[in-house]
């Protein structure tokens, strides 16, 4: 079984990582080389995100106005460098709980373990 974590970092990170690279490229006008440093990544990464080879996996995520707020201010504090590396891990956090209370993860979860459709864990 693959326990929540598991489902978070195979889909929920890299879109969100995916999405906050394109915020960081598109409005505050970062290269894809800026972005990587700002980010902590590889340009090939970036590259790749931006070419939606990787992290375009949930749909829902950039269909929620809440979280893709949450993304904009993130982003923003990125490029202002108000956030350092501590910072900026804790913020990321904030995102992913937000994903996790609104239940996004769940369908992906149930789809490979339909047992699990009565499950909380991962609200705790």
């Amino acid at each position: 079984m693959k326990p929540y974590c598991e489902i978070a970092s195979q889909y929920l990170l890299p879109t969100l990582r995916a999405l906050v690279a394109k915020t960081l490229m598109e409005k505050y006008k970062l290269t894809q080389q800026d972005t990587a440093l700002k980010l902590g990544l590889t340009q090939s990464a970036i590259s790749q995100y931006m070419r939606q080879l990787r992290g375009s996996k949930i749909k829902t995520i950039e269909k929620d106005k809440v979280i893709l707020d949450e993304i904009e201010k993130f982003s923003g504090r990125i490029a202002s460098g108000e956030l350092n590396s501590l910072t900026a891990l804790g913020a990321f956090c904030d995102i992913c709980r937000l994903i996790r209370k609104k239940k996004m993860l769940c369908e992906i979860h149930i789809k490979y373990f339909p047992e699990l459709k009565d499950c909380n864990i991962c609200l705790e």
